[in-house]
This record gives C-alpha cells, structure tokens and sequence, in this order.
C-alpha cells in the first residue's frame, strides 16, 4: 500500500508541480529555506537540532489559518508541557511569515517536508519529536505511517471533516483505516464532525469532542499586537463595509454594492494578496477610487481600501460598521466568521458555508449572523443594516453570546493530550 502511494504521489506531484511553483512564485518569500520542504536544511538548523537536551513536539500547520490556532495553542503547551521544545512546520510561505512573526523565540520553525518516504524520514530523523500535534486535517501518508513506524503518539486535533471528505475517505477504505492507524488520538471541532471520523471505523475512546479552538482564538487576550492605522484613509463620519478573505468574483458584487450605497466605504481584504493588480483593474474598469494598504500612491476621495498585507485581518475588522466574509458567495468552504464577530460588529456571508458548517449553523439559530443566498441578497441586508442601529447591536450581542458559550476548546485539547501519553 506505502509504495503504490508514494509512486501515485510522486506522479501527483511531478504533474501539478509548475502549478504550485507558480502560486508560490505569485505569493512571493517563497526563495528562503525553498528546500527545508524536500528535507535539506543548513548548518545552523541543523546544528541547533543536532543535540536534542529535553523532549520534543513537532506541530504542523498548513497556512495562516491553522497557525493562528498553532500560536495559540503554544501558549497553553508551554504552560503545561514545561521542559518540552516546540518544532512548527508550515506548508505555505504566508503561513511561514505570519508564524516567523509572532512565534516565540525559543519554538523552531521549519517548513513541512513533502510526503516522499525519504524527505519526511530526514525531517523525523532531524527533528526527534516524542510526540506530534497535526491541526485540522493535516494527515498525509507517509509522514503518519513514519510516526506509527516510529511508535510515536500523534494528536489531530481541532478536527474537522466534512461530508464531502467522508464520502471520499469511504471510497478508498482499506487506505483510510491505515492511514488513521497510528493517530492517538482526535479532537473533533463538532459533534458532525466526530460521528464523521466513527464513521470511518474508529474506536469511539479515539475520536473526543473538544471544540473549536477557533473561538478562544478570537478572544482579544491572544491578539498581536495592533498596527498603525493613522495614515490611513478610514473615514469617521461614513459607515465603513470590511470583507474579509474575498475570492475571485466577489469583488466585483462589492464593487456594484459602492455604486448602490454612494455613503459606504469599503476596506477589502482578499484572501490572497498577490491578487492585488487584477482587483486594481476591475477596480479601475469599475471606476472606484482605491486606495492601498501599503506601498500605494495618494488617491484623491477613495471608496475603497484595498489591504495589500497579510496577518491583519482581525484588527481590519474592528473598523468596521457591517462585515463580510468571504469565500461564501463566490467559491466554496467559507471563512472564519468567529474572528470577525469577535470585533463586535454584524457580519454577513454567503451559501457555502461548507468547512464551518457547525459554527455557521450555531450562529444563524442564535441571530448571531446573517447569511445570504446570493448578491441580491448581500446587498438587501447591508443596506438594512446600515440603516437600523439596534439591528446591528442585536446581531452582535447575540455573537458575543455564542462566542462566550463556546470558549475552552484549546485546554480540553491540551488535557487530553497530556492524559493520553505514556507515564
């Protein structure tokens, strides 16, 4: 089974690779440590590695996402694994940066190996973890059955599995229970979600409900620190749309929206900022003023501030009078709305919802959000917010609500942790 993957995967990966060489070309920083990903690493990695002086957790998180839940969840491990070192691996370069950002000075950061049997080998080989924290759905492999090899315990946590991903996980079943074989331990972001990993067969003791972590992430106590923004051209006097995360296609209902609410000024984050020239130029054919974040020229009455940067997403939204997330109108699996309403103002988000399923659903019972069917829709209910105060604080308050009920995810996650290993 091992090697008809790894030939399957090393295909996989000769086919797609100009694809993702390209992307990371396009995201840029993608040069430095480029080859830590095949298992090369220099001298004073390895030489910092070499002498291993206490025991060891190898975390992997693949982008910014997870390792916002990375950063916090350090903060716990530190506090009750106190004579263990922390290895973060990421798999994306703007993951990479937001971790070399914000981690501690004495957690290492590399980047994840790709899974090939000899590159994930040299990783384990340097590292020497004792045990290994995967966050969200990170299981690849050859890296999981080199830990099960190597009789190493290891945690999925904040788990999440869709229906989608059952069904495929249900078609190749014989590789789906090996590949679940040598993890400890899963800790289930929802009740769906933990029915959905028993459904593969798993022994109930191994699949726990813990949460989601992403509610104790969008607590103020673990924010950043907050950036400058007093250069910026943030109205005060105008009510003020932050979307955040936004994908191909919505940008432009935004824009449209602009042109409808000639009083709204919009702050536009996209998921993905090497998207930036594009959204200039529709902004342009669209005949909106845009200002950037960074690095931009002066621009005379903008409607639109277009945020050129990563990693500041959260401190976006506190400016804000109505939210959109998303990856929800246009394109498929949603965005965190968790961090946004954790700003104290209404967010809005589109259909497909489909990776926050049971958050989107706790939010909509509770009046803690409001969801859209489609542009239409978006803009009916921006324009009705924007003009009814108390509906704004009443979809608010009813998020701070949720959000207060749902808090404590990352100690279970770190108790069970510590009650499932040896000794």
């Amino acid at each position: 089974m091992r090697w008809l993957y790894t030939i399957l995967y090393t295909f996989g990966f000769v086919l797609l690779s100009p694809v993702f060489l390209y992307k990371m070309w396009k995201r840029g920083k993608y040069r430095a440590n480029f080859f830590q990903r095949f298992g090369r690493y220099d001298p004073a990695v390895r030489a910092r590695l070499a002498s291993k002086k206490s025991p060891r957790i190898w975390m992997q998180a693949v982008s910014v996402g997870e390792v916002n839940l990375a950063l916090l969840l350090i903060q716990t491990l530190q506090r009750t694994f106190t004579n263990h070192h922390i290895v973060l691996t990421t798999t994306t370069s703007t993951g990479y940066a937001l971790a070399r950002d914000r981690l501690p000075a004495d957690v290492e950061l590399l980047y994840f190996p790709q899974d090939f049997p000899w590159t994930v080998n040299r990783a384990y080989d340097l590292i020497q973890p004792d045990f290994i924290i995967l966050m969200e759905a990170e299981l690849w492999p050859n890296f999981v059955w080199e830990a099960g090899r190597r009789r190493l315990p290891v945690f999925l946590v904040n788990a999440r599995m869709s229906p989608r991903s059952a069904r495929r996980y249900q078609r190749v079943a014989g590789l789906a229970r090996r590949l679940f074989a040598p993890v400890t331990l899963i800790g289930a972001q929802s009740t769906d979600d933990a029915n959905n990993f028993l459904a593969l067969g798993l022994p109930p003791g191994r699949v726990q409900l813990t949460g989601n972590m992403k509610y104790d992430a969008s607590l103020p106590a673990v924010a950043g620190a907050k950036p400058d923004f007093r250069d910026l051209p943030l109205p005060t006097d105008r009510p003020i749309l932050v979307a955040g995360s936004t994908h191909p296609g919505e940008e432009e209902i935004l824009f449209d929206l602009l042109a409808q609410l000639p009083d709204l000024f919009l702050v536009l984050v996209p998921r993905h900022v090497e998207r930036t020239p594009e959204i200039l130029e529709l902004a342009k054919r669209k005949q909106i003023p845009v200002a950037l974040r960074k690095n931009g020229k002066p621009v005379d009455a903008p409607r639109c501030l277009l945020v050129n940067t990563t990693g500041e997403l959260r401190w976006f939204y506190e400016t804000a009078t109505v939210i959109f997330v998303g990856k929800s109108l246009v394109g498929e699996g949603g965005q965190n709305i968790v961090e946004a309403a954790a700003s104290g103002h209404p967010v809005v988000f589109g259909p497909n919802m489909q990776n926050f399923k049971a958050i989107t659903a706790e939010f909509i019972a509770a009046g803690a959000g409001i969801q859209v069917a489609d542009a239409n829709g978006l803009h009916r209910e921006i324009a009705d917010l924007l003009a009814n105060a108390k509906r704004r604080e009443r979809v608010a308050e009813a998020a701070r609500q949720v959000i207060a009920a749902n808090v404590g995810a990352t100690d279970r996650t770190v108790a069970l942790i510590r009650s499932a290993l040896p000794g």
